[in-house]
């Protein structure tokens, strides 16, 4: 995986912030307010003072009554101004929120397939929605309850600096011993935070191989070696958790111990100023609640500090996906094709996934417009390869890909995916309607277009049984269908695509014998002037191409129609004679010899 120059944590942050700066003018309001709620909060111990000093002491109920009118309207507004705050910052948290998601969906969408070849789901999925919260939460409320807390902070010193000075200096003794204890405790709640969240996306990525293999589990009566794999894995999880929670636990114990400390300290040298005649006793009340006041604020930096270490370790994880660099890049300036005559050429290709494994070595060849090639083999010889080379799913590392004699890494990838049809055995179908999973191949189609493709594909009368008809929901990767009915939805969106070049890699495998007869019949209108490129999985799909190539060890055995590689009594002619024996499947009709290979 290749990934950009290692992002430093300045960057990272100068980076992170971006997604930051259009709703700062909102963010800045908010902390506005949270700062006119703090300083009608911090009003309280002065009417303490003038209480016991000048209501109590004096007996004077005229001020008592203008005091007690005055706190009912300032606990009023500080409602109001803190029902506004949540308002605005849940708003901005979720704006943040879409968009560093949206960001990081964008980026993944570019990747290579070698990438996610690579990357478990899973882990993707952890990274995407648990990842994103975090650093959203700390953008938005962490952010400004922070640059609230250090704003009262440094009215709360200004104040009771005025007020006594010595008294003051005392009350700080012990903030050098709280800073440094974060510090050090904050970097291992880092480290162990990243553990955290790597442990707990393989286990979200267990989640999601298991369910997606939940029919191989249940045949091979697996299901309780697959509850022991995950005891063990949540035991990990377990203890990085209890380890992270105690971190947390030791962190807020020493920041709780000291801002304890601290009032203590006024009590007992505040005690004997006033002894002396030299504080009021309202002033000490008044001293002792605004440094309540201040540790209240160093308590909370300290539960931050929690937070944000561990949204500095899903900054790394996020970040190391947005610091991979697409393998296939979109040249801007890329040629835009239109009327794509459809020749397709293969030029001296050398391709491999590592270095130590050649799948394709100097393969060459030509499909002219309009014409149907076939490529055999056996697995993993390259014929899939071939597919993801002309798709621009991958680049060669040497030769070139060429279509209508442009070579593929000059053009866009969107114009050249727009003139490319691909019906694979793998059928993909979103959780949506048959009617939606049809459209995705022409969003701009008509219904009568759709269900044109669907009779072309023989899906229609299928799906006009069933009671909700189109907008019928086909389930998880269409598992409320049988292979077949997916595959010929897959056809179907292909057919409403009509793209002019066609790719059908075993697009037909899960057929039976007569709807893979019924099936070949529609496409024949569909493929006139359309060029075709077929990965065969039965002989009797590809007996009428106009070339059929058969690879061996990364090149091309042989070429040719099907009656000239009969005569020539080489591989093709192995495979050929055996069809009848093997139920017509190539991949294991080839011949021992030729597997050996």
């Amino acid at each position: 995986m290749k990934t950009k120059q290692p992002t430093t944590t300045k960057s990272k942050l100068r980076r992170i912030f971006k997604y930051l700066r259009p709703y700062l003018p909102l963010e800045i309001g908010i902390a506005c307010i949270m700062m006119i709620v703090v300083a009608l909060a911090l009003l309280d111990p002065l009417v303490l003072k003038i209480m016991i000093d000048d209501v109590l002491v004096d007996g004077n109920t005229r001020l008592l009554n203008i005091l007690i009118v005055a706190l009912v309207g300032l606990f009023f507004l500080r409602g109001v101004l803190n029902v506004l705050t949540n308002y605005l910052i849940h708003f901005v948290g979720q704006r943040i929120l879409f968009d560093i998601r949206l960001s990081l969906f964008r980026h993944l969408e570019r990747l290579h397939m070698g990438f996610f070849a690579k990357t478990k789901t899973g882990e993707i999925l952890s990274r995407v929605n648990n990842d994103v919260e975090r650093i959203q939460n700390i953008l938005t409320s962490t952010f400004i309850t922070i640059l609230t807390d250090l704003a009262t902070l440094v009215v709360i010193l200004a104040v009771i600096l005025y007020l006594d000075w010595k008294l003051t200096l005392a009350a700080l003794t012990l903030f050098p011993a709280f800073f440094l204890s974060q510090f050090y405790l904050g970097k291992k709640i880092k480290r162990k935070s990243r553990e955290t969240r790597d442990k707990s996306a393989e286990i979200l990525s267990f989640f999601q191989e298991t369910f997606t293999a939940i029919r191989l589990i249940q045949s091979f009566v697996k299901e309780r070696f697959e509850a022991i794999r995950l005891t063990r894995k949540s035991r990990e999880l377990i203890k990085l958790r209890i380890g992270l929670g105690v971190l947390g636990a030791v962190a807020a114990s020493i920041a709780g111990f000291l801002s304890g400390l601290g009032p203590i300290i006024v009590l007992w040298y505040g005690g004997h100023q006033v002894i002396d005649g030299a504080l009021t006793i309202g002033g000490l009340v008044a001293f002792y609640a605004y440094v309540g006041r201040l540790f209240g604020p160093v308590f909370r930096l300290a539960q931050h500090n929690v937070a944000i270490q561990t949204a500095r370790a899903s900054v790394d994880r996020i970040f190391e996906f947005l610091d991979v660099e697409p393998h296939i890049k979109d040249d801007p300036s890329g040629r835009i094709l239109h009327d794509v005559r459809g020749h397709v050429e293969f030029r001296n290709i050398r391709f491999s996934y590592n270095q130590n494994e050649p799948v394709l070595e100097n393969v060459s060849f030509e499909i002219q417009p309009g014409r149907k090639v076939a490529v055999i083999g056996r697995s993993g010889v390259g014929k899939t390869t071939i597919i993801n080379l002309l798709c621009r799913f991958y680049d060669p590392q040497a030769g070139a890909v060429f279509l209508d004699g442009h070579d593929l890494r000059q053009i866009r990838l969107s114009s050249l995916r727009n003139h490319i049809g691909l019906v694979s055995q793998d059928t993909i179908l979103f959780n949506a309607s048959i009617r939606e999973n049809i459209l995705y191949g022409n969003l701009k189609a008509s219904p009568e277009d759709m269900i044109t493709a669907a009779r072309q594909a023989y899906i229609h009368d299928f799906v006009a049984s069933l009671p909700e008809k189109y907008e019928t929901i086909v389930g998880d990767r269409g598992v409320r269908l049988s292979g077949g009915q997916c595959q010929r939805l897959s056809i179907a969106r292909t057919i409403l695509k009509n793209p002019k070049i066609l790719i059908l890699d075993e697009a037909m495998s899960s057929l039976d014998t007569k709807s893979e007869v019924n099936i070949q019949d529609a496409l024949k209108p569909l493929l006139v002037g359309k060029t075709c490129l077929i990965v065969a999985h039965r002989l009797s799909s590809i007996v009428d191409a106009d070339n059929i190539l058969v690879l061996q060890n990364g090149t091309i055995a042989e070429s040719g129609t099907h009656d000239e590689l009969v005569q020539k009594d080489g591989i093709y002619f192995m495979l050929w004679k055996q069809m009848s024996k093997k139920d017509n499947l190539i991949d294991s009709a080839f011949p021992p010899s030729f597997r050996e290979q």
